[in-house]
């Protein structure tokens, strides 16, 4: 009698459970099938993949920022990395992708959207030093998890860049058109960034044959250099070289400089450029969201530093 009880014992506890695995079962199911992924189009072997966004978002934080860079910093990139493909995911639904997506939502080209690495490619840089900096990016990325930065309810582009000239620069000076979160802010920690000062050196020759090669109608009997307007934080908006009118932006990139902050000095033969900062300088800086989390700023308080006016909130969906 006692073993045909303990036998019904056994199948009572063996029934019951049944309906909790397979609720816990289809449960994880869901949780998989929820995971929300991302097209990417990967340049460098020019292929278009599909990639978890929490993934996609460490790798992108792994790429764009330093694993030695202080927690509350990496947590900040990777709300604004989280927030910039939000905000494009959106944009590009209500029109189309770019012809350099090769039809992904997003890309790996840095100069387009923003830099990648994946997880493999790190370990390898990382070696030894592996799986403390990608325990730590995972961390960050972890911690801020659903959470993006809005303006007036709505994702921003949440643009960043390595370190301004101890300002950052207004959107309408660098891009054109105002943008209410985007505008010139003070980074003091900019000034302690290795990446602060640089500078550049041409011969006369050499500059007026890059100048040449570059601009359309180019006459030095019309000047060398002249008619510099500034922004507000420094960096040339406009100049004339040769007598035409150019943007900061393409001078920077024509004569491959960090920034658009430039003290220009004509010495004979040749002619030497000073630069302060790295990058287009508007929105966050990261040497300077590092230097604020080493003075003890939590990432919502670096981010609304460096994006005006905005607030922290979660999303469901990167495709709402």
């Amino acid at each position: 009698m006692k073993r045909f009880l303990l036998f019904v014992c056994m199948i009572i506890i063996i029934t019951a459970g049944i309906p909790f695995l397979i609720v816990k079962s289809l449960s994880d199911y869901k949780r998989v099938e929820e995971t929300e992924k991302i097209s990417v189009y990967i340049k460098a072997e020019d292929k278009v993949c599909d990639m978890e966004v929490e993934q996609y978002i460490k790798e992108v934080t792994a790429a764009e920022m330093p694993a030695d860079f202080e927690l509350e910093a990496l947590k900040a990139q990777a709300v604004a990395a989280r927030t910039y493909l939000t905000n494009r995911v959106r944009v590009y639904e209500k029109t189309q992708t770019p012809e350099e997506h090769k039809g992904a939502m997003i890309c790996t080209d840095s100069t387009h959207c923003k830099a990648w690495i994946s997880e493999e490619k790190k370990k390898e840089q990382w070696g030894d030093d592996y799986k403390k900096n990608w325990d730590k990016i995972s961390n960050a990325v972890d911690l801020t998890k659903n959470l993006i930065i809005t303006y007036n309810s709505q994702p921003i582009s949440a643009v960043f860049h390595s370190t301004s000239s101890g300002t950052t620069e207004n959107a309408k000076d660098v891009w054109g058109g105002d943008v209410g979160y985007l505008v010139s802010v003070k980074s003091e920690g900019d000034l302690k960034s290795p990446k602060f000062n640089s500078d550049a050196e041409f011969s006369m020759e050499e500059f007026k044959k890059i100048a040449e090669e570059k601009i359309e109608g180019v006459n030095w009997d019309n000047g060398l250099i002249d008619n510099i307007i500034r922004s507000d934080a420094g960096g040339i908006k406009t100049l004339s070289v040769g007598g035409v009118s150019v943007k900061g932006s393409d001078f920077r990139f024509m004569y491959g400089l960090r920034s658009t902050n430039i003290e220009i000095e004509i010495l004979g033969d040749s002619i030497k450029m000073y630069v302060k900062g790295y990058g287009h300088g508007v929105g966050m800086s990261q040497y300077g969201a590092n230097y604020l989390a080493q003075e003890g700023k939590k990432f919502d308080e670096i981010l609304k530093t460096y994006y005006s006016g905005v607030e922290i909130e979660k999303y469901n969906s990167i495709f709402e």
